[in-house]
């Protein structure tokens, strides 16, 4: 990465607060409810089964709300990008205004559990805005703000902006939030483990033997009996019947903490069109920061990363002028089919395995309502929402859909060099090894590492990114560190090595 970026690539979240190590599993256990996951989906149900007297342990394979929640931008909206219309389009008035519900419901839960607990995590009240400089996009903008209407949003249709740039068109949310997300979760974890659940770091779910009790099988060796399974995982480690390849893409973007040398004005926003832009203010120690992201794209493109951080940066240099880079991270998202999650039973004969995944982006709201309807669903009440999020719904397509397409063209390949002599210190990429196409990575001492391109997942060939300095699976999002070792799920083993 260039100098202008931080030697240490970390979130902004992640660097202003630290979280509590807990141990590993060192013994097998029995509980009520397992919940494997240690993102904001499996740290919710986790707190709300344990408030309604069940025995709980949650466990994740890395380290806490080191994934998607830790890497997030943070927004607690029920502003999905443009979704509503598309949302009537597919299902209706009545679902399209049910999910509205969902996530307001969610932020209003947020709120709720922050008072109570008197969680310090720079909760504060913003708009949201979705805006386009395009004016291909300027209809979609006007359909969104129509579909408000429809179903009574608090909202209305602008033609210009707080932000100092001209635009298309634009449509704004009220009521909305934004939070620190792993400040709030470290007071649910505080809470949680007061009521006596139990945590458990470095810890994997591989396997379940689902009888008379569910057995879960631990990387460790131990064994977590109980009655009920959540995975919260991000991508789901358990699966019977291929159902999450066929109904989940994974995407990749990125993101910059700022000191600006202009002041940044409230509200959050993201466009509608592409390359993606999103931003919303920071505030440490009463300094203002700005958050700038966007560059979404397929996971394992194999298009430059590292490039991408820089097209973000350009973007932030012009709009607000860049005093200093504090912080560079990603962000990786599986989008569902029809754009909402999957929460619920993983199958009707396997009613006490439960799955919350597809969050598509919008993960702060959708994951706290999917905690609630889960707690629900094991207690045996009922829940508006189990429908609405059910995997076991028919996922209506769309005729027509805005075209929504990147121009990769302008963008450099991050993967491919012809010998393993031109890499240098901490680089990576593909080359030939006895005319077989491996990963190569030479670390900071020099050394070089080969690696099968093969995911341990399902097996398609996994590329570098050369902005994180790691091999990502384009088919499902698994994602391994520069020599080898598995960052996210799906999968559960390290890459091959091969012998040089």
């Amino acid at each position: 990465m260039e100098d202008k970026f931080p030697e240490k690539q970390t979130s902004y979240w992640m660097d202003t607060n630290e979280l509590l190590n807990y141990p590993h599993l060192q013994a097998d256990i029995e509980v009520d409810v397992a919940v494997a996951g240690g993102g904001i989906a499996g740290i919710t149900t986790a707190y709300l089964l344990a408030s309604k007297g069940f025995t709980v342990a949650l466990m994740e394979a890395r380290e806490l709300a080191s994934g998607t929640t830790g890497n997030t931008t943070a927004k607690l909206t029920a502003q999905h990008q443009l979704i509503y219309d598309e949302l009537i389009n597919r299902y209706g008035q009545e679902i399209a205004k049910l999910y509205y519900q969902a996530n307001m419901e969610a932020i209003a839960l947020v709120k709720s559990f922050v008072e109570k607990h008197g969680i310090d995590c720079e909760l504060e009240e913003q708009e949201a805005f979705v805006y386009t400089q395009s004016p291909e996009y300027k209809k979609e903008i006007e359909k969104e703000a129509a579909a408000y209407q429809k179903l009574g949003i608090e909202g209305s249709l602008l033609n210009d902006l707080p932000l100092d740039f001209n635009v298309e068109a634009a449509v704004m949310m009220r009521n909305q939030a934004q939070v620190h997300p792993v400040k709030y979760l470290d007071g649910l974890l505080h809470a949680f483990k007061e009521m006596g659940g139990q945590i458990y770091e470095h810890t994997m779910i591989t396997n379940v033997d689902n009888a008379k009790y569910a057995v879960c099988k631990t990387d460790k060796g131990y064994q977590v009996t109980c009655k009920h399974v959540v995975f919260a995982t991000h991508y789901p480690t358990y699966e019977v019947d291929k159902f999450f390849p066929k109904n989940l893409e994974p995407e990749s973007s990125y993101a910059i903490a700022i000191k600006a040398k202009r002041e940044f004005p409230d509200g959050m926003y993201i466009n509608s069109e592409e390359p993606k832009r999103t931003m919303r203010p920071l505030y440490k120690n009463g300094t203002q920061y700005i958050l700038v992201g966007g560059e979404s794209h397929a996971t394992g493109d194999g298009i430059s990363t590292e490039q991408r951080y820089n097209e973000i940066y350009k973007f932030a240099e012009e709009q607000f002028g860049v005093e200093k880079v504090i912080n560079y991270w990603s962000s990786h998202d599986l989008i569902s089919s029809d754009r909402l999650p999957f929460i619920g039973p993983i199958q009707q004969d396997q009613p006490n395995i439960f799955v919350a995944t597809g969050f598509s982006k919008w993960g702060l709201t959708n994951a706290t309502i999917g905690a609630e309807l889960i707690t629900d669903l094991i207690i045996g009440n009922d829940n508006p929402y189990k429908d609405l999020y059910s995997l076991q719904r028919k996922i209506r397509t769309l005729e027509e859909q805005p075209e929504s397409s990147s121009d990769n063209a302008a963008y450099k390949l991050a993967s491919t060099v012809d010998q393993t002599g031109y890499l240098q210190n901490n680089q990576g990429a593909i080359v030939k090894v006895n005319e077989k196409s491996v990963g190569a990575y030479r670390d900071q001492q020099g050394e070089l590492h080969l690696l099968d391109l093969s995911c341990t997942h399902m097996g398609c060939d996994v590329e570098w990114n050369d902005g994180d300095a790691t091999w990502d699976c384009p088919c499902h999002g698994s994602r391994f560190n520069a020599i080898g070792e598995v960052v996210e799920g799906p999968a559960l083993k390290a890459l091959k090595k091969i012998t040089k």
